[in-house]
């Protein structure tokens, strides 16, 4: 655990404030959720993602999805790349998701494009690709996206219409 030297009080109400830094640092907005847990005598805070702990789904479904269509299909949450099923597999699993996705995903409008383009999913890492990118929406919140690629040639209907239902589908299921 890394020390940050930063205390804080907690007030009559049980409350504690977590420094901006820190927040900006782990990119914790305004009204997001933390998980809470004990680790022997240490309180651990974590960013809660509804889509963390369903890896094992998440992969089955992309695999499922990339088996049919032949295309990159990727799974983000608010923070980073929860499934890839393609060739980006080792470039993007795990990875940090851009600035630029997140501020997609937060406006929660399927964003695409047939023709191939330049466009950044994980932090530093620019892609030439047609691709859809289609907000998973749960209970009223953008929680992360559908993302599917193609790096060789133009995506059609089908391909957008695929990334549009598997999105609509996560944001059910998760609820």
């Amino acid at each position: 655990m890394k020390n940050t030297g930063v205390v804080r009080r907690i007030d009559d109400l049980g409350r504690i404030v977590i420094p901006k830094e820190i927040r900006k640092t782990l990119r914790i907005k305004d009204g997001e959720s933390l998980e809470i847990f004990l680790s022997s005598d240490n309180i651990v805070l974590k960013k809660y993602s509804p889509l963390e702990g369903l890896q094992n789904f998440y992969k089955t479904y992309t695999d499922s999805i990339y088996s049919e269509i032949g295309n990159n299909v990727i799974i983000v949450d608010r923070d980073k790349v929860v499934a890839v099923s393609g060739d980006l597999r080792r470039k993007y699993l795990d990875k940090g998701i851009s600035s630029e996705l997140e501020k997609l995903i937060e406006s929660r409008i399927v964003v695409s494009s047939k023709e191939k383009k330049i466009i950044s999913i994980v932090d530093g890492l620019s892609t030439n690709a047609s691709y859809i990118i289609a907000p998973i929406i749960t209970g009223g919140d953008a929680v992360g996206a559908v993302i599917i690629m193609s790096l060789d040639e133009e995506i059609d209907d089908f391909i957008i219409k695929t990334g549009m239902i598997a999105s609509k589908f996560l944001g059910k299921y998760i609820e």
